[in-house]
């Protein structure tokens, strides 16, 4: 079964992709529009943030793997 999200870590910023409706609709409903900074492929996260977001979809039932 595939990710619900993946993360790609590129340095200073991290990636946080959905790879579903449903994870796109979580992430439009739970984030704040200005904390939504698309990029090509997701949303720009700070690495100090993305442990905090992981867990967060974890404990709401999606599963996100590097990528």
């Amino acid at each position: 079964m595939a990710a619900d999200f993946t993360v790609a870590n590129h340095g200073s910023i991290m990636i946080l992709t959905p790879q579903n409706d449903s994870a796109k609709d979580f992430i439009h409903e739970r984030l704040p529009d200005d904390a939504q900074t698309w990029g090509r492929d997701g949303i720009v996260v700070e690495p100090r943030y993305i442990g905090n977001i992981v867990n967060d979809l974890q404990e709401n039932g999606f599963g996100v793997e590097e990528g």
